[in-house]
């Protein structure tokens, strides 16, 4: 039997990669010690990533869920204010301008007129909300407020109604101009179509449908601009037309404020059912965050053990390495 001895350079060479070895065993194993996480997903699922692929896949999906539902619920909440606040104007304005027109007093026509010229500036800010730089009630188009400022869009209602003869003639043109396919959207629409359902959980959508163009917010400043258009006196300036002017005006706040209660109510709903999505997401994600852990998870007692194993192996490397080093011919010799 013949023996095969090795040069001092080959073992030298043998003795750095075998402590090469059991270093990189010692920091894995002390990787896995530490996280609770194996660091060899492949050995640790025998080469099966199918579970790991689905669950991240899944996850993805998630994230991406939870971007938009935070974003929907944002607005949703946004809009929710301006058309509350939107009502509130409305419905506080409709009995003073009847009180108003009882009177038939050319002062209080005059401060009703002016206020509803505020309220209705103020109502076509609230419209002209934006988030981050995104408008709120233009649709699809949410660089740039959907409607002209206040005062600028009624100068383009008051140019529509001008030369009526009689208060039933500005109705007339009012309602022509307000009226799908009239000036509102023809003149004064920046906006665009309504926003498309979006994706809000699994097989589930929600969509923030209010725009300016909506029915109970047209007839709203509809109401407020033939109350304003009264201290222009359009069409005349008798007290009777006036008083026809206000009271009319009442009579459209009072009659949409069940169009604004049912925008609002179905925003209220929207929002609910992205609360209820989100939810459901952030107790999905939790399950398959706790399913991918108990696949990635290594046992801690195990891994400690290999790593006691492989700093005894190291140590005897060292030692190795130590006397192997020491040797001298005369030693031999001797």
């Amino acid at each position: 039997m013949s023996l095969v001895s090795l040069g001092d350079m080959a073992q030298s060479f043998m003795l750095r990669r075998h402590m090469g070895l059991v270093k990189t065993d010692l920091a894995r194993h002390t990787q896995e010690m530490t996280t609770g996480l194996a660091a060899d997903i492949v050995h640790q699922t025998h080469a099966d990533l199918g579970p790991l692929t689905a669950i991240s896949a899944s996850l993805t999906r998630l994230d991406a869920f939870a971007t938009v539902t935070s974003e929907m619920q944002l607005w949703s909440g946004t809009m929710q204010t301006a058309l509350q606040a939107i009502d509130s104007r409305a419905t506080e304005l409709a009995p003073q301008l009847l009180s108003a027109a009882s009177a038939r007093q050319e002062t209080t026509f005059a401060a009703l007129s002016s206020d509803a010229e505020a309220a209705f500036a103020s109502v076509v800010g609230y419209l002209n909300t934006s988030l981050d730089g995104r408008a709120l009630f233009g649709g699809t188009v949410t660089d740039h407020p959907p409607l002209p400022n206040g005062k600028d869009l009624l100068d383009q209602i008051a140019l529509a109604v001008d030369g009526s003869a009689t208060v039933a003639e500005l109705r007339d043109r009012l309602d022509s101009w307000f009226a799908a396919g009239g000036g509102l959207e023809t003149v004064a629409w920046q906006g665009g179509a309504p926003l498309e359902p979006v994706a809000i959980a699994q097989g589930e959508t929600a969509q923030l449908g209010p725009t300016a163009l909506s029915d109970g917010l047209r007839e709203t400043l509809k109401g407020l601009s033939l109350a304003a258009l009264a201290g222009r006196d359009l069409p005349g300036s008798g007290g009777d037309e006036k008083a026809a002017m206000l009271t009319a005006a009442a009579d459209v706040l009072i009659g949409s404020g069940s169009a604004r209660a049912g925008l609002s109510a179905d925003l209220g709903v929207t929002e609910q059912r992205i609360a209820d999505a989100q939810a459901r997401n952030a107790a999905e994600t939790t399950a398959l965050k706790l399913a991918e852990s108990r696949i990635r998870a290594a046992d801690p007692y195990v891994a400690a053990s290999r790593v006691q194993e492989a700093e005894t192996q190291l140590q005897l490397i060292y030692a190795l390495t130590a006397r192997l080093s020491g040797l001298r011919l005369a030693d031999y010799l001797g």
